[in-house]
Parts: C-alpha cells; structure tokens; sequence
C-alpha cells in the first residue's frame, strides 16, 4: 500500500501536540511526530532576513551558527556565495587547524540532523590579511559576505 506523507504544525501543551490547525483525521489514527528544536516563537538572528533559502534551511543555518559559537569565538562568521553555492566562512585570530576538525565534525552533526550540507572553510585572519594583499577574489567575496554573528 502506498503511504501518503503528510505535514501537520503542532504545538506541544500540557503534555499533548495540539495541531495549529484543524486536520480530517479519523479518531485514534497512529502518527510519527518530528519536531524541530527551533520554536516558531524564537527571535530570529539579525542575518535572517538578508539570506535566500527556506525555512528549514536558515534553521539549519541558525543551528551550525550556534554550534560554531560553542566551540569557538571566530572573529568574524561569513556566508558567502561562491559560483552559485553558499558558504560559511569562519575566521580565527591564530592557527586555524586547532579548531579545524571539531569545526567540521559541528557542519556534519548538523547535516546528519538536518538533512542539510553547508561548505565550511576556516582561515585565520593573517591568511584572510594575505589574500587581500594579493587581492584574491576570496578576500573580496568575504568582505561583502552576510555576518552571521
């Protein structure tokens, strides 16, 4: 039999999700229930509004944004676009490669929970300083990036 995948919002009170919305179901029907992390009552990061993508996807920017912040306090947090793919730039005071794995491990988690992949490059600001010497493309790109912090 063909099962039908449907999208229900639901607010969880009193122990019980309650649908946002009135659903023909009949009485006693078995659902699975996912749920995001994420309230729809939540302030939103002042980024929100100056990235394209759709909801899950700023949630799951959000999320990786927050995780990074866990793990480190980066000098500056870009999201660039690069030949049509965005990317999160995370820029360090000091040696890179310190943080290196654990930051990609953060990108990962978040894509093994979200479905999502965002490209990830950490550069410390001295690399960032010589990229601009030489006037790479990159520096520039980065430069007029959207701060996610």
């Amino acid at each position: 039999m063909g099962e039908k995948i449907k999208t229900v919002e639901a607010i969880f009170k009193n122990g019980v999700f309650v649908p946002t919305k009135s659903v023909n179901l009949p009485e006693g029907t078995e659902v699975i229930v996912v749920f995001s992390e994420v309230s729809s009552f939540e302030e939103k990061p002042s980024w929100w509004d100056e990235v394209s993508g759709d909801e899950n996807w700023k949630r799951a920017l959000n999320r990786l944004v927050e995780r990074i912040k866990e793990i480190v306090i980066p000098e500056e947090l870009k999201l660039i676009d690069r030949e049509g793919e965005q990317e999160v730039i995370v820029i360090l005071e000091g040696d890179e490669t310190v943080f290196l794995r654990t930051l990609m491990e953060a990108g990962y988690h978040v894509y093994q929970t979200t479905g999502i992949f965002f490209p990830i490059q950490v550069i410390s600001r001295r690399r960032l300083k010589r990229w601009q010497e030489f006037d790479r493309e990159i520096s520039r790109l980065i430069q007029d990036g959207i701060s996610l912090l």
